[in-house]
């Protein structure tokens, strides 16, 4: 995939390689919030290039970098420095374009005041993330979750799957003459996947499967084979294997899930703490104007609007609607 992308940089320009890399991570350009500290850096200020006598600063380079996405920071270090500058460069360039073409400029200020701002915003919520949301916390809110789930069964099973009660019950007599259901559900089934595993399912829940199969399945006795059962795939026959409480998930697998639990709680009670105390106004103004969109055309109305009498309270509600 690199060479690829340095072979593409060499033909087309540094343009193609971050095409080259963007499509082959199959991500779009995000923020660099987790990019990689330098171990050894110039100062901010120090001068690495110049644009018409404009200088790059380190401190831009380095800004610019960690708005790359992250699978560039495998690359080498000198073919990310040359992209980067390559990039300012350019940009800097459009930019004195756009302002002699008169481009407005207001309006781009607007921007670049909405998007410090929330760069700020983000600063903030990563820094008490990180002092908040430590591994500790983590740890706590999975055992609190371990203590709050009720276990649930599951059922390990195996099933032949076929078209019409006329093949099920063909089956069904297979079986009854000592048939072997593995091999049988290799050979008939029409569920593909199983079939190749010899009608194995796995472990699932009962709100796993559709309700027909799963009432049969969780009510057979473990080692028996249900009677026919229908669902809106076919008829199955069902071998029940084995029945336990389902175990709870391993700590790993639920860590992103927690983590976001936990910055969705930080994120609301960060909002509710800046907020307190403060003079919130907002004025009452048409939404359509201040977003300047175009207003909808009103839905037409039907022969008994303007007349319609207004719907009575059911008699117990208190003279409160209640949505059933």
């Amino acid at each position: 995939m690199v060479m690829r992308c340095f072979r593409s940089i060499a033909r087309r320009g540094i343009a193609a390689g971050f095409a080259c890399v963007l499509a082959g991570a199959g991500l779009s350009v995000a923020s660099g919030q987790d990019a990689p500290a330098p171990v050894e850096a110039l100062p901010a200020d120090a001068v690495v290039a110049t644009v018409d006598g404009r200088s790059i600063t380190a401190g831009e380079v380095r800004v610019a970098f960690q708005l790359l996405p992250q699978q560039y920071y495998y690359l080498p270090a000198e073919f990310l420095f040359e992209t980067v500058i390559n990039q300012m460069v350019d940009v800097r360039l459009m930019a004195d374009a756009a302002r002699a073409e008169g481009i407005d400029a207001a309006q781009i200020e607007r921007q670049v005041g909405f998007y410090r701002e929330r760069l700020l915003h983000q600063a903030y919520l990563k820094k008490r993330a990180d002092s908040e949301i430590t591994p500790e916390v983590v740890k706590q809110r999975y055992e609190a979750m371990l203590k709050a789930e009720v276990p649930e069964d599951e059922v390990r099973a195996h099933h032949i799957l076929v078209k019409t009660e006329a093949e099920v019950k063909a089956v069904a007599e297979e079986l009854a003459k000592g048939g072997n259901f593995e091999a049988l559900a290799k050979a008939k089934s029409i569920d593909e996947t199983s079939a190749k595993n010899g009608g194995d399912l796995g472990y699932f829940k009962k709100a796993k499967m559709v309700p027909e199969f799963a009432e049969v399945a969780f009510a057979t006795e473990v080692g028996k084979i249900s009677a026919p059962v229908q669902s809106q795939f076919g008829w199955h026959l069902i071998m029940v294997d084995d029945r336990r409480a389902a175990p709870p998930p391993k700590f790993e697998d639920v860590v992103p899930q927690l983590r976001d639990e936990l910055t969705a709680e930080l994120v609301d009670r960060a909002a509710k703490a800046v907020r307190a105390g403060k003079t919130i106004e907002v004025s009452k103004l048409d939404p359509y104007v201040v977003l300047g969109l175009p207003k909808r055309p009103a839905p037409p109305a039907t022969e008994d609007t303007d007349n319609a009498a207004p719907a009575a309270a059911p008699a117990d509600s208190g003279g409160e609607n209640k949505a059933e």
